[in-house]
């Protein structure tokens, strides 16, 4: 608990948060809207479908203050997916000649609305797959290296500056999904691709977390970052969990200033399992698998996507069956760091049945949740829970035809995407408080 605190004081003094003073450009063009081509943003989501149409009970809009903020100038679509409590919020987009930007956009202040980008590109199909904003105007995620593979990054606006985070020894690749507020900790994953596997398995992923630290050169002293494996507790072994699965992709989605990480495990067939990692006092982390069953249904699989400084942790849990997917918004609690998490809470859903594809992705340290849930006519729409009352959903109230929020800052600023039709995605805002 003092290393973080330490490396937080650390990080602080080399991190001026002037990342919302980047690059002026003119104000986006409003409702040049998008498609939900990254709605169900994770890669390995891609499969799933939707249950047959039922009726329900939706819950209407809050009169919430709404900030549509388009798309990059010049530019056709994006989304946003982590704010910070100064209300700059950070995404992908594309820009000029369509090449796909790490981008950024303060919510608030002299230059609100005006977009800044941070010269970092990546592929399309990796677009919105991870990344974050610390207070101090860091922000992480990952690129498409020269080898093909992603590779992890850490841009400092006030220096221009891109640092590589790297793989573990022998990757090829990494990726950075999420940091916490201080910037102390980020958590993702590394990536090895495999041949000659028996076991018939192409590629494995490795969770991971970086930790910054100073090394000195020639009597100065430079920031880096260290990476730390994971530990997998023995999950990854066939039969641990389900029987002869072998669950080879790991990754750390969130993280908190207390040195808690979340985050979870799939195989090729996506089994799925939601863990979270507490800080040990040797300087390590432990492993636990959080829990899976609940009185709605018991759902096999869990993910667990994000975690406040109060220990809570949102996600969601689902099943496939031959008719249809289903996927419940879910909660957990950790009532102090190294304490057994509670039990599985499921949060209503628009159409108040429990139906339909519903994610819980981001949440603030007052239990402000958002995420997506699809209402009684079957839209997915950006949606907004409280953790001390699971049993009430409500529509954020972003524009268009479907949207999704994706987090969610300590001063109840949401942010996330939304679309029209089968046009591009656009980005959006909405303050909840």
């Amino acid at each position: 608990m003092k290393r973080i605190s330490m490396l937080a004081a650390i990080v602080c003094a080399c991190l001026t948060p002037v990342a919302w003073a980047q690059q002026r450009a003119a104000t986006p063009q409003m409702f040049k809207h998008a498609g939900p081509k990254n709605l169900t943003i994770r890669l390995k989501h891609n499969f799933r479908l939707m249950s047959p149409r039922s009726a329900g009970t939706a819950v209407t809009a809050q009169d919430n203050t709404i900030y549509d903020l388009g798309h990059y100038p010049e530019g056709s679509w994006a989304q946003l997916g982590a704010i910070n409590d100064l209300g700059v919020a950070t995404g992908w987009g594309d820009v000029a000649g369509g090449d796909i930007r790490v981008l950024g956009v303060p919510i608030f202040g002299p230059n609100a609305g005006q977009w800044f980008e941070t010269g970092v590109s990546t592929a399309q199909d990796q677009a919105g797959e991870g990344g974050g904003i610390t207070l101090f105007g860091m922000i992480i995620g990952y690129m498409t290296g020269d080898n093909g593979y992603p590779r992890a990054y850490a841009w400092t606006g006030n220096h221009q500056t891109t640092f590589d985070l790297g793989p573990l020894p022998g990757d090829d690749g990494s990726a950075a999904i999420a940091v916490n507020h201080l910037g102390t900790l980020i958590v993702g994953f590394s990536v090895r691709g495999l041949s000659n596997d028996p076991n018939g398995l192409t590629i494995w992923l490795s969770p991971v977390v970086w930790t910054p630290k100073f090394e000195s050169h020639k009597s100065q002293q430079t920031l880096a970052w260290k990476i730390q494996a994971l530990p997998m507790g023995g999950f990854e072994k066939p039969g641990k969990v389900f029987k002869n699965v072998i669950l080879n992709n790991w990754g750390g989605w969130g993280a908190n200033d207390l040195g808690q990480i979340v985050g979870d495990a799939w195989s090729d067939n996506f089994d799925e399992i939601a863990v979270i990692w507490t800080p040990t006092l040797r300087g390590g982390w432990k492993i636990e698998r959080l829990p899976y069953k609940s009185a709605v249904a018991d759902y096999p699989y869990t993910e667990a996507l994000a975690i406040n400084n109060r220990g809570e942790i949102v996600g969601d849990y689902w099943e496939c069956t031959e008719e249809a997917c289903t996927a419940l918004p879910a909660l957990w609690k950790v009532k102090a760091v190294g304490a057994r998490p509670g039990p599985l809470t499921v949060l209503a859903t628009l159409s108040g049945l429990p139906q339909g594809w519903n994610v819980a992705w981001g949440i603030n340290d007052i239990g402000d949740v958002v995420g997506v849930s699809n209402d009684a006519d079957w839209n997915w729409l950006a949606t907004r829970w409280k953790t001390k009352d699971p049993s009430t959903a409500m529509v954020l109230g972003f524009p268009g035809d479907w949207s999704t929020g994706f987090a969610v800052n300590n001063f109840g600023i949401a942010v996330g995407t939304y679309g029209v039709g089968d046009n591009p995605e656009q980005a959006a805002a909405v303050a909840i408080h």
